[in-house]
């Protein structure tokens, strides 16, 4: 054997990946490797099993977080997931396919003979007496003039993305993974090679795409990433998210394993060198059913010994199989798509010349989402994806449609648009129209393609992309058009795109902060006052004052308005209050008062705000001050828990301009009292859709109020309003210390949430505004705040209409 040699470049790769995600990932607690029944821990730290008889016994139910948790995967399977030449030749395949081809020159120089030849003539003739004069322009004009954007589902390191990108540089490229590393090893290697302004990579379950329906006219799951999961329920799910967010007449392509050859010739031992230093010896087994192998890797590196022992599992697909699947997920196969012939090119191209297991022969299965049937008042089908219109109630009192329908709803009943309406808004019409008197704006918001510490999972959910697009649209039907928005959402292009391109005016709503971190949402305006560029909403001082609840407080009671009693615990100072934890329970018990209630000191999101926030006593006090310990939140604030009414008021305006009040909104609990919970808003109720804080929490005018506790309400808003200087619009909360009782502060939110179906949007819909005149309304007060005068409709662009008119509007693409 060959004398060691220098560090494997994979395991520098480790090292890189330990830089990378410190600011992504909270620091955790070490914890000692437990020992295995029927294994033991190597002097390199892993485990080996030893002798396997079932390895299906053995695979982890989620076994794709481990394998492709780090760069283990790029250095086992690297023949051909990290092989240049093979990635070209599989992008080749596509290419191969004039359909895609077409997608994949649309909008580029080339475009516009190649898919004159593509549209089906015919298909016009037959339609175009029943197409609207605005619906049919609209239809050619995104199949010719729009570059295509194209979804890659489960990219792993980006590398089909990225080839993209350098043949195409027109097109809107995505890529999604569950690997975080993996996607980090994308980001970089975007970065290096100057093509991050051309991509975008998101981390996330490929169950769940995190876009909007209809965003992609191509999804492609290359490099056989299909039939992981332990049924074919999981796979259906994919296939659903897919089919959802396509557009219609939308391409997919799936390249997996040709499971019928696979079946009977697989091998069930092999063993090779990776590299000089490092070798992998391979087990498989065949399901008893036939429909799924079951693989062993056990790696080994002669200076170490074994490093890893992993399990994992894939079904096994025969095309005609899966493409049955295919077909009744809902998409079509042509038949020049069903007689493809199967792919080698692992075989062919390997260098290692060594067992390519699952990548030696694959299938390409290529699929269309069906276009829209357009017979007279045309119906237009729209598939959710758990992002649930917001209904209101008989009573007026609000709450989240969570049925799945593969409809638009309205009050809970189905409904549909004609074509053209669809094709232009996307959403039902409104009513109100409030002016927008900007001729520009750019929309600053978060990071999709990091994650966001806070949000449920800490990654960005598919509420979270639809809530964009319903924004877009809302700007877009208030006489903002897509040339007159630019989004910036890529916090590596903050800095550089906003001092190099100053826009005339900044509409701020990245609430996340910069860098998803919240602890960071007040460098955001920081940076725009540096470059004097005017924005939106609020300024660094406010946010760093209202992100300290404590301080808020404090100053709230020094300027009159009623707040709970309570006391500051901070981990490492002595406060005169309580001088260490073991203090703090009796602190309470004779201030205070039990039922007492805990949240961070500072913090954002209602992370470490739940129903055991709620403390009855000391064994209480002390397993929630563990449980925020655990999570890293070491300061708290305890204050008396008020057991009363909540209640919200938003106020948007300026001093110097006047304020508008919006109706007060009252907080029914009565749904969650009836299951024996605790009343509270907290961290569920905003991000966890399984709860029943999230489901069981409505909302409704607050109509029991007497005349003097609304006047009250208003002058405390004002004044808290001129202390912490806030801007243009802000939210209050309060609630009662008992029914009927002394009404006390809760929170200052400067800068509340924008999202459509938030309480600032709630509280205008009270008042009967839309959603996008509350958004129109807080651009107005920007620009009469800015400019000294009352804002006023701006000049229409050129061929610009409103939806409002039964005109079009262009859609907007969100991100």
């Amino acid at each position: 054997m060959s004398p060691p040699k220098a560090t494997p470049g994979w395991l520098a790769d480790l090292d890189t990946l330990r830089k990378s995600s410190r600011s992504l990932f909270p620091k955790a607690t070490s914890q000692s490797r437990a020992k295995m029944s029927n294994g033991y821990t190597t002097s390199a730290g892993a485990i080996c099993h030893g002798r396997v008889n079932d390895l299906e016994s053995m695979v982890p139910p989620q076994w794709w977080q481990t394998v492709f948790a780090d760069a283990m995967y790029l250095k086992t399977d690297g023949d051909v997931v990290e092989d240049p030449d093979i990635t070209k030749e599989e992008v080749g395949l596509l290419e191969a396919d004039k359909e895609i081809q077409s997608i994949l020159l649309r909008g580029s120089g080339k475009a516009h003979e190649v898919l004159r030849r593509v549209v089906d003539h015919r298909f016009a003739q037959i339609h175009m007496n029943q197409l609207s004069s605005v619906a049919y322009p609209l239809l050619v004009t995104t199949r010719l003039g729009r570059p295509a954007r194209i979804l890659d589902l489960c990219c792993g390191q980006g590398r089909h993305v990225l080839q993209l990108a350098k043949d195409y540089p027109h097109l809107s490229l995505h890529g999604h993974d569950q690997s975080s590393y993996l996607i980090s090893l994308a980001q970089e290697r975007a970065a290096s090679q100057g093509l991050a302004a051309k991509t975008v990579f998101t981390v996330g379950d490929c169950r769940q795409i995190p876009y909007a329906d209809e965003s992609f006219d191509l999804v492609v799951v290359m490099g056989n990433s299909f039939g992981y999961f332990s049924d074919e329920d999981g796979d259906r799910v994919v296939l659903r998210e897919i089919l959802r967010v396509l557009a219609p007449e939308g391409r997919m392509v799936l390249d997996l394993t040709d499971g019928d050859y696979m079946r009977k010739n697989f091998a069930e031992r092999s063993w090779e060198w990776i590299d000089d230093t490092t070798f992998v010896c391979r087990e498989r087994q065949l399901s008893k059913d036939g429909l799924r192998l079951s693989s062993r890797e056990v790696v080994t590196l002669t200076t170490k010994g074994v490093i890893r022992d992993q399990f994992y599992r894939e079904r096994l697909y025969g095309k005609k199989e899966v493409e049955t699947l295919v077909q009744e997920i809902g998409f079509t196969i042509g038949a020049d798509e069903k007689e493809s012939d199967p792919i080698t090119l692992g075989k062919e191209l390997s260098k290692r010349k060594e067992d390519l297991g699952m990548m030696e022969q694959r299938v390409l299965v290529t699929a269309v989402k069906p276009a829209r049937q357009l017979n007279g008042d045309a119906q237009v089908p729209h598939l959710t994806n758990g992002v649930h219109p917001v209904t209101a109630k008989s009573n007026g009192h609000h709450h989240h449609n969570h049925g799945i329908s593969n409809g638009l709803r309205t009050n809970g009943e189905h409904t549909s648009m004609p074509v053209d309406t669809a094709l232009a808004s996307g959403v039902p019409r409104m009513v109100k129209m409030v002016p927008a008197p900007f001729e520009q704006i750019t929309v600053l918001l978060g990071d999709p393609s990091q994650r966001c510490f806070g949000k449920l999972n800490n990654t960005w959910n598919p509420e979270d992309i639809d809530t964009r697009r319903k924004l877009l649209v809302a700007l877009n039907d208030l006489g903002y058009p897509p040339n007159a928005v630019k989004v910036l959402d890529r916090h590596d292009l903050y800095i550089r795109e906003l001092s190099q391109r100053p826009p005339q005016f900044v509409f701020n709503l990245c609430d996340e902060g910069f860098d998803n971190d919240a602890l960071k949402e007040l460098h955001v305006p920081a940076l725009l006052d540096m470059l004097k560029i005017p924005y939106s909403g609020a300024g660094p001082n406010c946010l760093a004052y209202c992100y300290d609840k404590g301080l808020v407080n404090r100053t709230a009671a020094a300027i009159g308005v009623p707040t709970p009693k309570e006391t500051f615990y901070f981990a490492d100072t002595a406060t005169p209050a309580v001088h260490d934890i073991s203090n703090l329970h009796s602190v309470i018990s004779k201030e205070i008062g039990y039922p007492a209630f805990i949240k961070p000191v500072k913090g954002d999101n209602s992370l470490g705000i739940t129903g055991r926030s709620i403390v009855n006593n000391e064994k209480e006090l002390d397993a929630y001050m563990a449980e925020l310990r655990s999570i890293g939140i070491r300061d708290v604030l305890v204050q008396e828990y008020l057991q009363g009414t909540e209640y919200g008021v938003g106020m948007i305006g300026n001093r110097e301009t006047g304020f508008h009040f919006f109706p007060i909104l009252e907080v029914d609990y009565s749904q969650i009292t009836a299951k024996s919970l605790p009343p509270i808003l907290g961290y569920e109720s905003k991000w966890d859709p399984t709860s029943p804080y999230w489901t069981d929490i409505t909302y409704k005018e607050a109509t029991t109020l007497s005349p003097k506790s609304v006047s009250d309400l208003h002058e405390w808003c004002i004044a808290l309003w001129d202390r912490f200087e806030c801007r243009d619009y802000a939210r209050f909360d309060f609630r009662s210390d008992k029914p009927n009782g002394t009404i006390k502060l809760l929170e200052v939110n400067p800068n509340p949430g924008w999202c459509w179906d938030g309480k600032l949007a709630y509280m205008g819909k009270l008042e009967g505004f839309a959603y996008r005149d509350v958004v129109g309304t807080v651009l107005k007060s920007a620009w009469e705040r800015l400019n000294g005068t009352p804002a006023s409709s701006k000049p229409k662009a050129n061929g610009q209409t409103n939806s409002e008119n039964g005109e079009t509007c262009a859609l907007v693409d969100a991100a």
